[in-house]
């Protein structure tokens, strides 16, 4: 692991409420390369002090399990002795609820996708499918390709034992927050948030309240976004931090306590892709 200088992060509240804790500086304080293997990593969760990622579009149905020092210790692939035979149509993030797994295959970055779902594994039947939920928007009249359009979603996480998509919207800017029925269907907004980014990751602690996510701008600028005390169907207020990493493809957060989280970045063809270690104070 490569100690990094602490990094001063430019300190945001967008809220329409005033914050509850304030915060002022963060500090960059582990970096670790991850094998070229996991070059898109672009979920992240952690089982047995281990985590678990996978990779985005087009990469194998494989769950990746890794440690501290970025080595791959397993790979599962979820199809094996299930009856599903499924692919990595764009996984987007991956979420750990009290019994499976979710995988948000739910990435659309044209809004042209008929075949969103979240993908259900048991971790304790050799990581394999249980379950399909099939979802879809029930404001999406066209499936046109095109560049803006709020049919995009990067964000998974469980809170209060729902499964919660959050929105990458390109037109607004916003993230909508929608509650997925177990048995899937047709998804309506439960709440939209100002968040003025692109939100690529989600996590929630319920021991502390706290729901994590990671975003950019259109200029490229990496925010954590944190939402303290946070209720999905309230509105909230939050904390909002630029990160610069070097203009790095950050995908995915992990929230360790109040004050630390993981986050990976994509390689974007530059060397490998990296897992971070970041504290707020």
């Amino acid at each position: 692991m490569k100690k990094l200088t602490p990094i001063l992060l430019i300190f945001f509240i967008s809220c329409s409420e005033k914050s509850l804790e304030s915060y002022s500086e963060a500090e960059i304080v582990t970096t670790i390369k991850l094998p070229k293997e996991i070059n898109e990593t672009s979920g992240l969760e952690i089982m047995n002090n281990n985590f678990i990622t996978h990779n985005d579009s087009g990469g194998d149905p494989i769950l990746y399990e890794f440690n501290q020092d970025g080595v791959i210790l397993n790979k599962y692939n979820i199809n094996e002795n299930s009856s599903y035979s499924l692919k990595n149509e764009d996984w987007e993030d991956i979420a750990i609820g009290s019994d499976y797994i979710y995988i948000a295959d739910t990435g659309n970055n044209f809004g042209t996708r008929k075949d969103l779902k979240v993908i259900k594994v048991d971790p304790n039947n050799n990581y394999q499918t249980v379950d399909v939920i099939n979802i879809s928007y029930q404001d999406q009249e066209s499936f046109l390709p095109k560049l803006r359009h709020k049919f995009d979603a990067e964000g998974l996480t469980i809170i209060n034992d729902n499964i919660v998509l959050f929105s990458k919207d390109r037109d607004s800017l916003n993230t909508d927050l929608y509650l997925i029925p177990s048995d899937g269907g047709i998804l309506n907004p439960s709440n939209t948030f100002s968040v003025n980014a692109l939100i690529t990751g989600a996590d929630y602690n319920s021991g502390i309240g706290l729901l994590a996510l990671i975003s950019y701008d259109s200029d490229g600028n990496q925010y954590i976004i944190l939402f303290k005390n946070f209720d999905p169907l309230k509105e909230n207020s939050f904390d909002k931090f630029r990160i610069p990493i070097d203009k790095s493809e950050m995908e995915s957060i992990k929230i360790i306590n109040k004050n630390e989280f993981w986050i990976t970045s994509e390689d974007e063809g530059r060397g490998h892709p990296t897992l971070f270690k970041i504290v707020v104070r």
